[in-house]
């Protein structure tokens, strides 16, 4: 437990120094581009997939009133 604390603390601190010399800038401008693009992708594909899928939803799947229950 003190090793993370220790850890921890070394960690925030590089971490604090890093972020006020403005070298974390360009790490989180290629996070944000990244989820954005995943974001447009995923957006895109919702859109693909319900344009597909819309028409099926109208038609009935299949008729079931003269299946009867198969007993072993």
């Amino acid at each position: 437990m003190i090793r993370t604390l220790i850890f921890g603390a070394i960690a925030g601190y590089v971490g604090k120094k890093l972020y006020d010399e403005g070298k974390l800038t360009e790490f989180k401008d290629d996070l944000v581009a990244r989820y954005n693009q995943a974001k447009s992708d995923l957006d895109q594909r919702r859109d693909s997939d319900s344009t597909v899928t819309s028409p099926n939803l109208a038609t009935p799947a299949a008729s079931t009133t003269g299946a009867a229950p198969v007993t072993p």
